[in-house]
């Protein structure tokens, strides 16, 4: 129970510092949309954009981390947890698309790059970068894959305006017009990479897949070697919404009597190496070898 509570305290914390980058991202838009607008800079108006996009982004997460705080109830069984998957694969999609615009746009800019006021771009984009480095402090440490990928649309507005603060350097010192656009490609192919791995991660969660970092020949193995055990089957792995794992297993037991002491030594097992949640249902022996013909049992 202490643990459960544990847990709801940290998803208030996180939701309470997704309201509050919300709202700082916002207002700091509004300022750098003005700022890129006076000094024509594209690394500025380009980053401003990303900011608009966190705003919409960070208001997803945080409408999603709200919604599935709600409990499960008899039409919803597993709870709303899964709102946090489809938040960030919505805001994954949202980079990609962001991606693409800067690029459009970087094209444009480097064919007839403009006069830039390299100042402004300085000044803007190192309270921007203050503004995210305090932001990601926020919602560093998080979990759910919902505040890591706000996470990453802060990263993305961090490289943006390390970025501005370069252009306006070089402009200044060379007046150099094209490391404008030219950085903002760099920013872009960041911000689809990141993406890319949100993409991938969520449908991966969606799909039910089995974690990447599991082994699922080394974790049946270990069931076997607990005393008691012969076999294995249907084995179902997991990740939930928080980002713990869930695992589901027929197991095929020597003598049923003794299941309570097996069962035990199964959960000590498998909960040393992360497991959260974990069901098991076992099965005779003898029965099993009549109706499957196991492996396991003709050895």
């Amino acid at each position: 129970m202490s643990g459960h509570h544990h847990h709801r305290h940290d998803e208030h914390a996180h939701h309470h510092h997704l309201n509050m980058a919300l709202a700082l991202t916002a207002l700091f838009a509004i300022v750098e949309f003005a700022g890129g607008w006076i000094s024509n800079s594209l690394a500025l108006l380009a980053d401003a954009v990303h900011m608009s996009s966190d705003v919409v982004a960070l208001g997803i997460a945080a409408f999603a981390g709200r919604l599935a705080m709600r409990p499960a109830d008899h039409s919803m069984t597993y709870g709303y947890g899964r709102a946090r998957v489809l938040a960030a694969q919505a805001n994954g999609v949202a980079l990609w698309f962001l991606s693409g615009w800067i690029v459009w746009e970087a094209f444009g800019r480097l064919l007839e790059p403009p006069e830039v006021e390299g100042w402004i771009v300085i000044t803007v984009g190192f309270v921007g970068l203050l503004v995210n480095l305090i932001i990601l402090k926020w919602l560093h440490g998080a979990r759910d894959i919902n505040t890591r990928a706000a996470y990453w649309h802060v990263i993305g507005d961090a490289l943006g305006s390390v970025a501005a603060i370069v252009s306006g350097i070089v402009i200044i010192f060379t007046a150099w017009m094209p490391i404008d656009p030219i950085l903002s490609f760099l920013v872009a192919t960041i911000l689809a990479w990141g993406g890319w791995n949100l993409l991938s991660e969520t449908t991966a969660e969606l799909m039910e897949a089995a974690p990447s970092n599991v082994d699922m020949l080394m974790l049946e193995k270990q069931m076997c070697d607990v005393q008691g055990v012969s076999a294995t089957h249907h084995i179902h792995i997991w990740k939930l919404p928080g980002g713990g794992l869930a695992l589901s297993a027929h197991i095929i037991v020597e003598q049923l009597d003794q299941w309570d002491q097996t069962l035990a030594e199964l959960q000590q097992a498998l909960q040393e190496i992360g497991l959260e949640h974990i069901t098991l249902q076992p099965e005779s022996g003898h029965e099993s070898c009549h109706h499957h013909c196991c492996e396991a049992c003709e050895h």
